[in-house]
């Protein structure tokens, strides 16, 4: 007989689901041989020297999105801290855009506090959570959601794309029987979600889900969000590369990281085609595929040691033209105010 564990157990056989600093863990010592090899703890901060930190964290997402052309970017705006759900809809107008829309902290990471929002009273509510500035977008409708992880060196025409991961969207199918709240409770990867999403459908919940019907119950593609993210490596080819470096060109002190985005098909991804950008990263990016459930950990940790390889080395010619990383200090104090913002004073 099969014995199913509870998901508090079972998750520790899935390192997908572990805790960040406990999955980094076996690495922590090749980062310090990198650094005294470097001869700086912040040697990282030089590989991408227009991003604050080099996009370790606290980076301005709004600033490096206005690099890109235009064509690969929903359509969006910054919204100040004071700004009203009014206001904000108004500036939707200018824009030419509206409901459904994406909200997020400009400065944040791993999902948190992103939102799809579809009206202006959810946009009230939403608003009544938030403290800092927040990046406006409209809600980008296609059906495949990536991570392309690129990198490039400042010296020379080398370049590639070392991991891509396609991400399969948290998701319930009806069967006739099940009510909408059972569903969601059996689903693995809504376990650290349920409270959120009972009440996001309150007037679902109880209800019976006729077979065959299938919703999205979570329209953000995180894995802390309940998103399955597949290994796409089989991707990769010269076209996808030449596509990203076109991207990629504008984008000046820009060298290493992960362009989140959405495209229509994957032939339209080949072509450079219907292809918005909803997020940069650097160098806190992560060759996302690895959390694939069937992807083995030790290949796992070998491609992590590779995207930390390529850190250092790019890092190390930028210094060679004169960028110095931040200095250590600095560093730290950034890092405390971005795990502690309620801390800064305003």
């Amino acid at each position: 007989m099969k014995i199913k564990l509870p998901f508090f157990l079972s998750k520790w056989f899935h390192f997908e689901f572990w805790p960040f600093w406990i999955f980094y863990f076996p690495v922590y010592g090749y980062g310090i041989y990198l650094a005294i090899k470097a001869r700086s703890f912040s040697y990282f901060t030089a590989t991408n020297p227009s991003m604050k930190f080099g996009g370790a964290f606290g980076m301005d997402k709004m600033k490096m999105l206005e690099f890109i052309d235009k064509k690969y970017l929903p359509k969006g705006f910054l919204s100040k801290n004071e700004e009203d759900g009014a206001s904000i809809c108004e500036k939707m107008q200018k824009f030419e855009f509206n409901f459904p829309i994406v909200c997020k902290p400009n400065v944040g990471e791993r999902g948190i506090g992103v939102e799809k929002i579809d009206n202006e009273e959810d946009l009230n509510l939403f608003l009544q959570t938030q403290n800092e500035d927040i990046l406006v977008q409209e809600f980008i409708d296609y059906p495949i959601e990536l991570g392309v992880f690129y990198h490039r060196f400042p010296s020379s025409t080398k370049d590639g794309i070392t991991s891509v991961v396609r991400k399969d969207f948290l998701k319930i199918t009806g069967n006739g029987k099940a009510k909408f709240g059972d569903l969601v409770n059996e689903n693995v990867r809504a376990k650290s979600r349920i409270s959120y999403l009972k009440k996001k459908y309150k007037t679902k919940w109880n209800q019976i889900v006729p077979s065959g019907i299938t919703y999205k119950i979570e329209p953000i593609g995180n894995h802390n969000r309940g998103t399955k993210f597949i290994d796409g490596n089989y991707l990769i080819n010269d076209q996808l590369v030449n596509v990203f470096r076109k991207i990629a060109k504008p984008l000046d002190g820009y060298y290493y990281g992960r362009f989140d985005l959405k495209v229509n098909s994957i032939e339209d991804l080949y072509e450079g085609d219907k292809i918005k950008i909803i997020e940069l990263n650097g160098t806190n990016s992560e060759p996302a595929h690895i959390y694939d459930p069937d992807y083995p950990i030790l290949k796992a940790y070998k491609e992590v040691t590779k995207h930390m390889r390529l850190v250092f080395e790019i890092s190390q010619e930028n210094r060679k033209f004169g960028v110095s990383p931040d200095p250590f200090k600095d560093v730290l104090r950034g890092l405390y105010d971005h795990l502690f913002p309620s801390k800064i004073k305003k």
